[in-house]
């Protein structure tokens, strides 16, 4: 099957409304298929990390309006942080917030024995980010990632020569020019780190959907080479994959969730490698009788041509006999003539004889 040249857009539009050119997609060499993939992922980065941006931002700027007001005083020297709230200075500062980024941040700079530590990490559960402020280290705990981290300051002072803080000092920071920087810093880092969890995420989840649409073929008795099926996948992906992102951007801006999204992206994408692997076997067998036809229009034509051929020896033959005849007939009669004109021209023999004296 020939190549086609198609355009990014192109196959957007193709692998979202045109199951009837699948054909097309399926001929693409893979590597042309996996650049689609990249630039569909890129875009996918691109946005999401901007919506998430956007959030951290906003929740950044929240989150430190409520340190201000509730932190009077924040001392660092010597890889020891020390914070004093504004009122109940014997229990530890909380911030929650579970609508928009389930995030929860625990300070407590008190001397405090290891099992209060274990309380406060386990407390993160269920949080999408919990962080631990203590007088020596921050613990980080994450639930999407499943991991638990800790950084004791002795190694933030190592890495940032960061020796002395106060509290004016942080805010300072996290305020005018200084918190761009953060922003542009945290979407950078974002784009790359969405971009290489979808991707390869999305690359796996194709080769698992390729089988299923491999397997299709085989009970449709169809002929298609993987790479084929595997390029049907992926841009089969197409749809599932925006209206992931639509859901990814609402989610982070909103909160709002759906609780059987994952189930409806795979249903979505069986369907369209299932649909489009019929059209094509439509298609091949439009083909097929197109094909039937024409061959059976080539055969009428040569027996067509071959008859009149034969006539048209059977006519030379005709012509060429009578010729012989003709011929044959003017030899006859030259010779007749020739026999009968002899006879006519032969002089009559005179009577050798006198007539006698009386």
């Amino acid at each position: 099957m020939e190549e086609s040249k198609l355009s990014f857009w192109k196959k957007i539009k193709i692998s979202i409304f045109k199951f009837e050119e699948y054909q097309q997609l399926a001929a693409q060499k893979v590597g042309k298929t996996i650049e689609y993939l990249l630039k569909l992922m890129l875009i996918f980065s691109l946005i999401a990390s901007i919506a998430v941006t956007f959030q951290f931002m906003t929740q950044l700027v929240k989150i430190t309006h409520y340190f201000d007001e509730a932190i009077s005083s924040l001392h660092f020297e010597n890889e020891q942080l020390t914070v004093n709230a504004k009122e109940n200075a014997e229990e530890p500062i909380i911030f929650e917030d579970t609508d928009k980024l389930n995030t929860k941040i625990l300070i407590d700079t008190r001397k405090i024995e290891q099992s209060e530590i274990e309380e406060y990490t386990k407390s993160m559960d269920g949080y999408t980010v919990g962080v631990v402020v203590l007088k020596d280290k921050i613990i980080l705990k994450s639930n999407r990632m499943a991991m638990t981290s800790q950084m004791p300051y002795s190694t933030i002072v190592e890495q940032y020569n960061i020796n002395h803080l106060e509290k004016q000092d942080i805010f300072d920071f996290l305020s005018g020019r200084q918190l761009f920087t953060i922003g542009a810093v945290f979407f950078i880092v974002m784009m790359i780190y969405l971009f290489v969890i979808y991707f390869s995420t999305v690359l796996l989840d194709a080769i698992l959907y390729s089988i299923l649409g491999y397997i299709e073929g085989i009970i449709s008795r169809i002929r298609l080479r993987y790479g084929a099926v595997y390029n049907i996948a992926i841009h089969a992906m197409t749809l599932p994959i925006i209206l992931n992102l639509i859901y990814f951007v609402v989610n982070v801006l909103t909160g709002f969730t759906i609780q059987y999204f994952q189930i409806m992206y795979t249903a979505i994408t069986c369907i369209y490698i299932i649909t489009a692997i019929l059209m094509i076997k439509s298609d091949v067998i439009k083909r097929q009788m197109e094909l039937s036809k024409i061959i059976e229009e080539q055969e009428r034509i040569k027996q067509e041509m071959a008859r009149k051929e034969q006539e048209e020896k059977e006519e030379q033959e005709r012509e060429r006999l009578r010729k012989e005849d003709e011929k044959k007939r003017q030899e006859e009669k030259k010779r007749e003539r020739k026999q009968n004109g002899g006879q006519n021209d032969t002089p009559q023999p005179e009577a050798n004889f006198k007539p006698s004296k009386p």
